[in-house]
């Protein structure tokens, strides 16, 4: 029996070893972590499946971040054709803002219009940028806002809005991640959040770059852009694009001279390397009364490679083939037309072809040679259907359809 118990032992021994080991690796299942993790560190990813209204602690080893050198993400321009209420923030008069109307072009087609639905049935409105072909990069404060009831029960973002105009459609966010620094305290170090589309949106309007520096890098006080949909602007319905000298950076956030307001909050913040953009913050908030510039959440290395890994974890989102798409069901609508057409036309064309029975009738003639001698001959002559109904039979002697009572001589021509 002692040897029993010693083996029972042994191998409890390895099965809490073997537990311990799952949880430092992360190789352990959303609701273990929940319920030995504390939260604590405000760097812990939250999940949120908007799909099926679940909450997940998601892990991952930050082996790769601390080890990493990587300080840029290249920007996308897109596959299309180019053409010519959170917290308020402040615009520095005078007032440089400048209305985008070519937002189909690129870089304003990866600027998105954001709509949030909140737990509490409120609505409310952002901004975000295009990261990657299904990706949105905004502010944590509109995928959950404490008080409203939580996570958003809905997100639609619309790239290059105008107006009612969609150049690109709209796309729904299936799943919204942040940090719990964020969803516990509200830090605004950690006021971001990154939206997983169920399109993949982005291959037709491009995506901007990142990129990332020590906080005392001058790519932050020097000349910076950001665009998107001001509240108290067109009612929050048209682009606005704005640009201006940075101010200084810290740790975890970035300060900027650049004029917003309600409704830009989630907008990137980008500087030009080579006539293309690179996010460097996202757009958030400011000083009350514009005591100082506005400021949003700087992506340090941390926010850069946590963004690459969050990207490498997503699988590419299965298109919707149930959405309506206007120009392909005119279409659709056009083919079966014509189909219909064409089929009535070959339907028509065989019932009035003669049954393979029939056969042209024969009629005996008479006439004379050059001799003055009467010759008696027999001559085929084809049967003609009836233009009316198709079933009559004609012959030449014959003036009117036995079937319908279609009569040659009032129609005055003969088939």
């Amino acid at each position: 029996m002692k040897k029993y118990r010693f083996i029972f032992r042994t191998l409890f021994f390895f099965f809490i070893c073997f537990s311990s080991y799952g949880l430092t690796t992360g190789n352990v299942s959303s609701s273990f972590l929940e319920t030995n993790n504390s939260l604590e560190d405000a760097y812990t990813t939250i999940g949120y499946n908007i799909l099926t209204g679940t909450e997940d602690i998601e892990y991952f080893s930050k082996s790769s971040i601390e080890s990493s050198f990587q300080t840029f993400a290249p920007p996308f321009l897109g596959n299309h054709d180019e053409e010519e209420i959170p917290e308020v923030s402040f615009v520095f008069p005078p007032d440089d803002r400048v209305k985008i109307t070519s937002t189909s072009s690129f870089p304003w087609s990866t600027i998105c219009k954001i709509y949030i639905t909140a737990a509490d049935e409120t609505r409310w409105i952002g901004s975000g940028a295009m990261i990657d072909a299904y990706h949105v990069l905004t502010c944590g404060h509109l995928v959950y806002l404490h008080e409203n009831g939580g996570w958003a029960s809905q997100v639609e973002v619309i790239p290059g809005m105008r107006g009612s105009n969609e150049p690109f459609g709209h796309a729904y966010s299936t799943y919204m991640r942040t940090y719990s620094g964020w969803i516990q305290n509200e830090m605004e170090e950690h006021d971001w959040a990154v939206l997983t589309l169920d399109r993949t949106i982005g291959y037709e309007t491009g995506w901007l770059g990142r990129m990332t520096a020590d906080s005392s890098d001058l790519i932050y006080t020097g000349m910076l852009h950001t665009a998107g949909y001001p509240g108290d602007l067109d009612f929050g319905e048209y682009m606005y694009y704005v640009s201006d000298l940075g101010a200084s950076a810290d740790e975890y956030n970035h300060w900027y001279w650049m004029d917003s307001a309600g409704g830009q909050s989630g907008s990137p913040v980008w500087m030009e390397v080579n006539g293309s953009g690179y996010i460097l913050s996202i757009h958030a908030y400011e000083y009350i009364g514009g005591a100082y510039a506005n400021f949003g959440t700087r992506l340090d290395q941390d926010k850069f490679d946590q963004l690459n890994a969050w990207l490498s974890v997503d699988t590419p989102p299965v298109e919707d083939q149930n959405r309506w798409d206007p120009i392909m069901t005119i279409a659709i609508v056009i083919s079966i037309a014509i189909g219909i057409i064409a089929v009535g036309l070959i339907i028509r064309k065989v019932l009035r072809r003669p049954s393979p029975d029939l056969k042209p009738y024969k009629e005996d003639i008479m006439f004379q040679d050059s001799k003055k001698e009467t010759i008696s001959t027999t001559q085929e002559k084809p049967l003609f259907f009836c233009p009316m109904c198709g079933k009559g039979i004609f012959r030449d002697t014959q003036r009117f359809c036995v079937n319908c009572g279609y009569s040659f001589l009032n129609s005055g021509s003969e088939e």
